[in-house]
């Protein structure tokens, strides 16, 4: 009875306007300084500190220690601005455990310990928090008032330190930590390929990065005063694909990883998206058809079955028309004139003794059509030999697909990419996968125009400034022949990381200020500097060749089926006018 009067006495005390007790005060300075949306209180809470949080007023959620395997999802049901206080008794363990089942994934939240009992040390509790990773807690003691009004804290940076300081009016309870790691050695994981990831040696023999990685380090280190270091040293020569970090930072070799990789669900352990990707097909610009084709491309067969039609009515016509002037005309040359025939190509032809005007008017339209045709035929072929046509450009997967060229692509990237367009799988044909991420790099950078690549519109960009410098360009893009637009880029975390808050706030920066596509513009003079790009003219200059032997290839393999067909035509004849010469010869043998 006598405690419970004088717990009233002090709540009537801490209730009257004119007197406020300490933990009313202490709360009101951590209010005006957090500006926390409500408190969740972690134990058995003392009545004084809940009546406290009432004249405030704000929201109080209580957690029962002793259940201590119920997961309550603040971080997806509640916000992320609160305060929590814990009541530690005897043995905190209980305690502890609902403080990392809870709060885990929120482990920047202002955490505020009572100690109830003075013979209980203060630094294996706060070594407890840094050893699971929490950055804001502040330990007190429950007779704080009476002793001294110390308050006991820790700040990992540069190396872990205990504070124990006293409390006063112009104290900041919980100080911005990431503001200033004071040199912090932050370990990182680096990878990827060019142009996000630039890696080379300057003069004094030390790494330098560039790119949007490289510049992202930078501006990291600036904006933190920290220092990145990497658990194994980085070989520029062979840098790791995005894909092989994603380990280092899952068992705690690397707070995250400066590595583009892929969203995939469940989303957590990933930064704020940093780039939209487009994913796309670099195909090579179709080659120039072969100068033997080209005989053939001037006529189309209706336009060559149109001449031949006209070739055998003029010669129908002149046919007749001899034939009605009494000359003798052979049955044949009703269908092909020789002198029809000769005038078409252009040759000259022999008119008939004294021929009437219908006739010579049928020579002079022979003459006429021969010219034009000729004309016709050699200009356009003059035109297609000093700029020759190419082959049908790729318009679409299904005739990329029917072609020869296959698209090199890594195989851990495509397995990947196949969750985000599913449909690509019925063209795997057109593919050819390459295992080793060094290799398919190494073929990528080559300028192969045998095969297609597939690449991030990045890459291209880049890739296109390149071109320009040739004499003719050797690759060409379209955006109908991307697979994938918009696909969010994200850096790979550690789930419960203290510095993702801070880094997530830095990419949003970086892309509100447009500094993205800053450095962006600058990756090709960087990759110039790394000598990983050279100004030289890879492409295919128009030089003069002189006519070759294959240029005659269909002329060639036409004029030996002609002389074939009229060698065995020869020798039909000679057989039928020697038949029967043979008819008695075969017979005497038998």
């Amino acid at each position: 009875m006598r405690q419970q009067s004088i717990l009233q006495l002090i709540l009537v005390a801490c209730l009257s306007p004119g007197w406020e007790c300490f933990e009313l005060q202490f709360l009101r300075q951590l209010k005006s300084e957090l500006n926390f949306e409500f408190v969740l209180l972690l134990g058995n809470s003392e009545p004084i500190w809940l009546k406290s949080l009432w004249q405030l007023p704000v929201s109080v959620i209580q957690m029962d220690e002793k259940i201590p395997h119920v997961n309550y999802n603040l971080s997806q049901h509640h916000s992320k601005n609160f305060l929590s206080i814990g009541f530690v008794k005897d043995f905190p363990d209980r305690l502890l455990e609902v403080v990392h089942l809870n709060l885990r994934m929120l482990n920047t939240v202002p955490i505020l310990f009572v100690m109830r009992k003075r013979r209980m040390r203060v630094q294996p509790l706060l070594e407890w928090f840094w050893l699971h990773d929490f950055l804001n807690v502040l330990v007190i003691y429950e007779d704080f008032k009476e002793s001294s009004q110390t308050i006991y804290s820790y700040t990992p940076f540069p190396i872990l330190q205990f504070i124990e300081r006293r409390l006063e009016n112009t104290t900041m309870l919980f100080p911005p930590r990431m503001s200033d790691l004071q040199g912090y050695r932050l370990p990182i994981a680096v990878g990827g390929s060019s142009p996000r990831l630039i890696v080379y040696r300057g003069t004094n023999g030390e790494l330098i990065y560039s790119g949007l990685v490289g510049n992202l380090m930078k501006s990291i280190e600036q904006r933190f005063n920290c220092r990145l270091v990497q658990p194994h040293p980085l070989n520029e020569s062979a840098i790791p694909p995005a894909l092989q970090l994603i380990g280092a930072v899952r068992n705690g070799s690397a707070e995250f990883a400066l590595a583009a990789v892929y969203p995939q669900g469940p989303f957590v352990g990933l930064t704020y998206p940093f780039e939209l990707m487009s994913w796309c097909l670099m195909m090579p610009v179709p080659e120039e058809i072969p100068r033997s084709e080209l005989y053939t491309m001037v006529f189309h067969w209706p336009a060559f079955l149109l001449i031949l039609l006209a070739l055998v009515a003029i010669s129908l016509i002149l046919g007749l028309s001899l034939r009605l002037h009494g000359y003798r005309v052979q049955p044949t040359e009703f269908f092909l004139h020789n002198s029809c025939l000769r005038g078409l190509l252009g040759q000259s032809f022999i008119e008939v003794f004294r021929a009437p005007p219908l006739v010579r008017g049928i020579y002079l339209e022979i003459c006429v059509l021969g010219i034009l045709i000729t004309t016709w035929y050699n200009s356009y072929f003059s035109t297609y030999v000093t700029s020759a046509p190419r082959r049908p450009p790729f318009t679409s997967y299904e005739s990329i697909a029917r072609s020869q060229t296959k698209i090199v692509v890594w195989t851990s990237e495509y397995r990947i990419l196949l969750k985000y367009f599913s449909s690509i799988e019925e063209y795997e044909s057109m593919f050819q996968f390459e295992p080793d991420y060094n290799k398919f790099l190494e073929l990528r950078e080559s300028f192969n125009t045998q095969y297609g690549y597939m690449l991030p519109l990045e890459k291209w960009l880049l890739i296109s400034e390149e071109q320009k410098i040739f004499s003719t360009p050797l690759f060409t893009m379209r955006e109908d022949l991307c697979f994938f637009h918009a696909i969010p880029i994200v850096f790979p975390i550690k789930e419960n990381s203290i510095f993702r808050e801070a880094l997530d706030r830095l990419i949003q920066e970086v892309l509100a200020t447009g500094l993205l596509n800053r450095w962006r513009d600058m990756a090709f003079t960087d990759m110039i500097k790394a000598g990983q790009l050279s100004l030289v003219d890879r492409g295919k200059p128009k030089d003069f060749q002189a006519m070759q032997l294959m240029d005659l290839q269909h002329i060639s393999v036409a004029f030996g089926l002609m002389m074939a067909l009229a060698i065995v035509v020869f020798l039909l004849e000679l057989m039928w006018f020697w038949r029967h010469q043979i008819r008695v010869r075969l017979g005497q043998v038998w």
